[in-house]
């Protein structure tokens, strides 16, 4: 194989690449990228198997061919570089790239990964899909261990793109315009979620979501992507929201809030027994959070707008600050007492909710 490849490019495709391709001890191959140069292509393929990864850039093929390598190195390397374009030769056993020879492994022993065909679900710019996961991501369960909600559940609602997550304290559903072309809902992992993000980030590209038979498929400029979807029931959360009642609001300014529980949540991390967890009493027009860890005690006032009576709340105020870190506008609170359902939201805004679980109220 003998080819000249745009270094900028290269460097682009390979850092993609990277996000993907991971050291595999089972099979080594799978450590490496494919490379195969054709019709005036250098196609690259990576896969961890859960999550597959294929994208293409120009280059003068001299001589076709095919290699897999690692992609740690050469990449390190060829960012070293001023050269505007590369050449690379594969040849005895070894690639070659601007002096310097890298390690080649098998190509044979590599899986065969291609795009599968897919029915389309939706095309909407790639900052909107990112952004559409960033507000619902962090409530998703963090490990494999409770795989049904380890991911997004995504609905696809003739005019509307519902995202939803929960990791069994709280449940997050984010809203969006989009035209889908059928109505579906699926579980994507929560580790392919933070995978398309970073593939899509910067992209000024449209993504094309397609799924059939439980894989899901991307489609965005030159690049190709595929995952496994998660096929456990995921809970029901439509009756959650449906069942959503609160005889109390509380509006506040959402810096000021920011602010306040950056501070609470300082003390509460360090709380052995109660773990993120403080006082919330609800006075008047006055939030009084508090909160001790046996070495440092702190109690924050914040002034608030409230619709109801007086009432306090043990909650858990990193939950609070992951969804507060998410909007621009002023925060909604909305509550019925301390072992209700706890409903954020931001105002004028209907399309991304919040509910929390409060903590046992300690006296």
């Amino acid at each position: 194989m003998k080819i000249k490849v745009n270094r900028e490019e290269l460097i682009k495709v390979l850092s993609n690449l990277s996000v993907v391709v991971r050291e595999n001890t089972i099979r080594p191959v799978l450590s490496g990228t494919k490379l195969e140069a054709k019709d005036g292509m250098a196609v690259f393929t990576g896969s961890n198997l859960e999550f597959s990864y294929i994208s293409s850039i120009p280059a003068v093929v001299e001589t076709e061919g095919v290699t897999v390598f690692k992609i740690p190195l050469i990449l390190e390397y060829i960012k070293l570089l001023d050269e505007e374009e590369l050449e690379m030769i594969v040849s005895d056993g070894k690639l070659s790239i601007h002096r310097a020879e890298f390690s080649i492994m098998e190509w044979e022993d590599y899986p065969e990964i291609k795009e599968n065909e897919s029915d389309d679900l939706f095309q909407l710019e790639s900052d909107k899909i990112i952004s559409a996961f960033e507000k619902v991501k962090f409530s998703a369960f963090p490990t494999v261990d409770n795989l049904a909600i380890n991911c997004i559940r995504m609905s696809c609602e003739s005019e509307n793109l519902n995202f939803v997550s929960t990791d069994s304290y709280r449940l997050t559903k984010y809203t969006m315009p989009a035209l889908c072309e059928s109505n579906q809902e699926i579980s994507i992992p929560l580790e392919s979620v933070g995978i398309i993000c970073k593939l899509l980030k910067d992209s000024e590209e449209s993504a094309c979501f397609g799924v059939k038979n439980a894989v899901l498929t991307v489609r965005s400029g030159n690049s190709y992507m595929s995952t496994r979807l998660i096929e456990l029931p995921f809970p029901d959360y439509r009756s959650i929201f449906k069942s959503m009642s609160y005889t109390k609001q509380i509006e506040l300014n959402t810096d000021d809030f920011k602010k306040s529980m950056k501070k609470v949540l300082t003390v509460a991390k360090r709380n052995i027994e109660t773990k993120n967890g403080a006082l919330f009493e609800f006075k008047g027009n006055k939030l009084v959070s508090t909160v001790s860890s046996g070495s440092a005690k702190t109690v924050q006032k914040l002034d608030t707008i409230k619709d109801g009576d007086d009432f306090r709340a043990s909650l858990n105020v990193k939950f609070i600050y992951d969804f507060i870190g998410n909007i621009q506008k002023n925060s909604i609170i909305k509550a019925t007492n301390s072992s209700s359902m706890f409903i954020l939201e931001e105002t004028d805004n209907s399309s991304y909710t919040y509910v929390l679980m409060p903590l046992a109220l300690r006296d």
